[in-house]
């Protein structure tokens, strides 16, 4: 077993550096778990010292202002120091604290959080959907924690992975051992797990407060006062912003897991240090915020899977089936890449782990291929019946796992709406054993079986003597067509003598009913002519029938006056009665139907032990089907869109040849197919050509070498809108998504280097829960994408920076693409970025480099043509090189702009282009005002060149008088022009 730990076991000699696994990860990356690839199967997770160094991943880190510079850089994690003497084991126990808190909510969905008290770290994981306890499991090889925290309302079975034996802190025996496990399982409220709780605890460990400049938050209507940086609301709402920038915040099973780390960190400090104590947080201090993400699959954001459109949720049009308390939240999948492929699974199980793989793309290099190789000889044409048969064999399959549970708790119902006994447990399982065999001779008749792995798991895990057992053993048992007829499990005769004799006896009462229905009548009065019958009621026994008189209301005979019988209950016509005969015979018969009833139960409960014996095999040969059914969809699918197999391989490089857009190309009736070149830096080809050559056995036409690429790793793309700038880049993405999905993509040849992050800065996901303008939220995703981008990863960027003025803007979008292109050949990630801002190129803030290519989509323009949809002609072709037109009016005037905003538009254009002031231009007086301006000046001319001292003019001579000669010499064309209006009325004594 393995040693038993726990944050109060002594140590007396530190920890072995060479064989501890959490004293050899590295600053900067961390490995990744292993997770099973299909339902069912167990992880394959090496021990924590044996494990073998795992290709690492970029993570995210932040550094808290209380920590040191000396402390906090990013150098390579030591092996801890052999301590002194005097040192306390105590301390050394802290010291190797690892605290993991892992929750399981609806749907699967699965989120963990951890912290290293070594490191001083917490550490993320992005929510994994549709996981399941497996996930857990794996995470527990992989962590090896010391202490785990779960919620009380985690479902049992994350109890069975975490304590296999279910101790809960007791042995088997019942004594009190707390180091029975290799952990501490703490089981705390599921308050601690609450988002919002969590939320504020990371708000308040203010990372990143000394990292750059000191920036002061505010909204409308705050008061600027002199201590504004100091305001707590202001600066929780600063820090929160940033948080958002760092950690996926939407990730609310995480974060709340999270929230339960930094609780039970809060807990230890509480009980080590007196209250007021400002030492206490030297111990566990949390100095950075790390992100992980499982091993063996490419990281997605929900950012990323809606930019794409690879899932895309649409509520049900009928108002009754929405809101999130249905089970199915009312929602059915849109228009997206998975919404083409999942209608083409038939399983239950086929439909989920179908989800499952487009959540989290493989980047296991023998995983990917396997699935290829599988697809493309199903979609042989000497296979096209076989793979019609297994369709269709699969229609009926259903998912064992639920009629297993249903199975262990006696329930006979079907799941969904039908409850018959067709969609009962019994037929379910029966049908599913005959259409496994079904599937196994299928595969026998299917050319080139014998050369897949999921026909070699089959034979392997099907074991068809136990499958034909199980249908053997519920056919000799069950009597379906009874059953049907009587909505109940009914057993078939011969299988229990006491249950057909009962049986027998039930079959011929009504014989004996008449019989007793005499015998009652003779003893009942001639005159009263009453229809006297015998009726058996389940569980009420025998009764004897009267009619009512319907002058009385009572019954015509209630028995003889010495022995009257015993009512029962009256009827509209009929009253119930029982006597001495009904009596006698309920003591003889008893509730037969009852027993027979209850003996059919005794015999189904252990038939269903019987098969509850071969739960394993149902099970797995369930989770393969599913498989079978994945493999099945993807193939229908490449077929039904003509889709190519991809090259899959090792080199870092992403070499495109008629790619298309697999959605967009649906809702156009013609789809201009572009190429793609671009090539990040890669190992030795020696090891390339080595692990190329391992991991190529399955297809013949993989076993050549990978042709050589060469080409840039950044590719800028300008042009006009409404080009396809957008569509290609999506394009791009979603070929090498589909690619590691184990699919086939949308092109006529690709050549896919592994890719271990597809990160966007597509589309901007707005909401007024959020208090981000949708600016902030771009600058979010682009933080993000930086931050977790890594020498594989795929990064798009589509017209960053145009939230806020272009100036910003413009800067901001060179200063990132600067930022990639600085880390050099062996650190920029893959790039396609599409801008509008010429001036980052015209002004030379982006160095030339042999990383960097410029392209653009051809547009034909016709200057002769007179009407405007006619003068731009998209031709959608990807060509090399830069453009410095956007044509944005005319896109603007094919959109239903008026054409006086669109001629205004063009006229600051030009004025622009020429490098005028287009505050001047825009500046230029109306001409009827500037006729007023030059009468006034004129005015303004011949009053400065009056002499008031001129003595030829009088002594009486004033201001006013003078002003009147002026106006009347100066106007006097321009009022014979204007009509009537005379001097006085323009210039009024208000006005002097």
């Amino acid at each position: 077993m393995p040693p038993k730990r726990g944050f109060k076991r002594k140590r007396r000699n530190p920890p072995d550096t060479s064989t501890s696994s959490r004293t050899s990860r590295e600053t900067q990356t961390t490995a990744r778990p292993r997770i099973p690839s299909s339902t069912g199967s167990a992880p394959s997770l090496p021990r924590a010292p044996a494990r073998q160094p795992q290709p690492a991943i970029r993570t995210v880190q932040w550094r808290s202002s209380q920590v040191p510079p000396s402390t906090t850089s990013n150098t390579t994690r030591a092996a801890p120091e052999q301590p002194e003497a005097n040192d306390d084991d105590a301390e050394l126990d802290a010291l190797s604290e690892i605290v993991m808190a892992v929750d399981l909510r609806e749907k699967g969905t699965v989120g963990c959080s951890y912290y290293v008290a070594r490191e001083e770290k917490l550490y993320f994981m992005e929510d994994a959907r549709l996981g399941g306890v497996d996930i857990v499991d794996a995470l527990k090889l992989y962590i090896e924690p010391t202490v785990v925290l779960v919620s009380t309302r985690v479902d049992d079975a994350v109890f069975d992975k975490l304590d296999p034996e279910r101790r809960r802190g007791s042995s088997v025996d019942g004594s009190n051992d707390q180091f029975a496990l290799p952990f501490m399982l703490e089981i705390r409220p599921a308050t601690e797990f609450a988002y919002d709780g969590a939320k504020n605890k990371l708000v308040n460990l203010n990372i990143g407060s000394d990292r750059g400049p000191q920036v002061t938050f505010t909204v409308p209507g705050d008061v600027q006062t002199a201590d504004l940086v100091n305001d707590t609301d202001i600066a929780r709402q600063q820090n929160l912003l940033q948080l958002e920038g760092w950690v996926d915040m939407d990730c609310k099973v995480t974060v709340g897991c999270a929230g339960a780390v930094l609780t039970y960190l809060q807990r230890r400090r509480a009980a080590a240090f007196l209250p007021g104590d400002r030492t206490d947080n030297a111990l566990f201090r949390v100095s950075h915020i790390v992100m992980f993400t499982l091993e063996g699959h490419m990281f997605m954001n929900m950012n990323t899977l809606l930019s794409l459109q690879i899932m895309q949720s649409e509520s049900h049009p009928h108002s009754h089936n929405q809101g999130p308390t249905k089970a199915s939240s009312g929602s059915k999948e849109g228009l997206s890449v998975y919404g083409l492929f999942h209608h083409l699974a038939r399983t239950p199980q086929g439909k989920t782990l179908l989800r499952q793989y487009f959540l989290r793309p493989s980047t296991d290099l023998n995983v990917i291929n396997q699935r290829l190789f599988s697809i493309s000889v199903f979609l042989r044409p000497d296979n096209g019946t076989a793979m019609d048969n297994l369709t269709n064999i699969l229609k009926r399959v259903r998912n064992m796992r639920v009629v297993m549970v249903n199975l262990r708790k006696g329930v006979n119902a079907g799941s969904g709406k039908k409850t018959g006994i067709t969609s009962g447990i019994w037929t379910t399982i029966r049908l599913f054993a005959y259409h496994a065999l079904k599937i196994m001779d299928a595969f026998k008749e299917m050319n080139g079986a014998e050369m897949l792995p999921i026909c070699r798991k089959i034979f392997d895990r099907f074991d068809g003597f136990d499958l034909a057992q199980v249908g053997k053993k519920i056919s000799e048992v069950i009597d379906f067509d009874q059953s049907a007829e009587q909505h109940r499990t009914v057993v078939l005769p011969g299988v229990d003598e006491r249950l057909d004799n009962m049986k027998n006896t039930y079959d011929g009462i009504e014989h004996l009913l008449s019989q007793v229905a005499r015998q009652i009548a003779e003893e009942v009065p001639a005159v009263l002519q009453a229809n006297i019958n015998v009726i058996f009621f389940p569980q009420i026994g025998f009764l004897t029938t009267v009619p009512i008189d319907p002058e009385t209301g009572s019954s015509v005979y209630d028995g003889p006056a010495e022995e009257p019988w015993e009512p029962m209950f009256t009827g509209e016509q009929i009253a119930y009665y029982k006597n001495d005969k009904m009596h006698e015979m309920d003591r003889h018969f008893g509730d037969i139907h009852g027993l027979i009833c209850d003996k059919e139960i005794e015999i189904t409960h252990e038939l269903a032990q019987e098969i509850l014996e071969y739960e394993g095999l149902l099970t797995t040969a369930s989770d393969i089907c599913a498989e079978l059914d994945v493999l099945l969809a993807l193939a229908k699918g490449a077929h039904m869109y003509k889709l190519t197999k991809p090259r899959v391989s090792e080199k870092n490089v992403l070499k495109i040849e008629g790619g298309r857009h697999l959605l967009q190309e649906l809702t156009v009736p013609s789809y201009v197919a572009n190429n793609t070149n671009l090539a990040g830096f890669s190992e030795s080809e020696q090891e390339e050509h080595q692990s190329s050559a391992s991991v190529s056995e399955l297809d013949t036409h993989d076993r050549h070498s990978i042709d050589e690429v060469q080409g840039p790793n950044m590719l800028i793309m300008t042009g006009p809108n409404y080009s396809g700038k957008s569509v290609y880049m999506k394009q791009v993405a979603l070929i090498v998504y589909m690619a590691q999905i184990g699919s086939f993509v949308p092109a006529e040849y690709a050549q896919i280097g592994l890719t271990d992050k597809i990160l966007t800065r597509i589309a901007t996901r707005e909401s007024v829960s959020r208090i981000q303008s949708a600016f902030m939220i771009d600058l979010q995703q682009i933080s993000v994408a930086l931050s977790l981008a890594t020498l594989r990863s795929l990064l798009i960027i589509d017209e960053f920076g145009k939230g806020t003025e272009s100036s910003d803007g413009a800067g901001l979008m060179a200063g990132v693409l600067s930022h990639l292109l600085d880390r050099g050949p062996r650190g920029c990630p893959k790039v396609l970025a599409a801008t509008h801002f010429h001036e980052i190129f015209e002004g030379g803030f982006l160095a030339a480099s042999p990383q960097l290519q410029f392209a653009h989509m051809q547009v034909r323009v016709d200057e002769q043509a007179s009407a405007v949809e006619d003068q731009i002609t998209y031709l959608y072709n990807l060509c090399p090189g830069r453009s410095t037109q956007s044509f944005g009016s005319a896109c603007a005037e094919n959109n239903g702009i008026s054409k006086e905003v669109v001629r205004r538009a063009e006229e600051l254009i030009l004025l622009a282009m020429r490098g005028e002031d287009l505050v001047v231009a825009c500046a230029v007086m109306p001409a009827e005002e500037a006729a007023e301006l030059q009468e006034a000046e004129n005015v303004a001319r011949a009053f400065l060149t009056v002499d008031f001292d001129d003595a030829s003019h009088g002594d009486n001579r004033n201001a006013r008088s003078v002003l009147d000669e002026v106006l009347t010499t100066t106007y006097t064309g321009t009022m014979s022009s204007r009509g009537p209006e005379t001097v006085s009325s323009r210039f009024s004594e208000s006005t002097l």
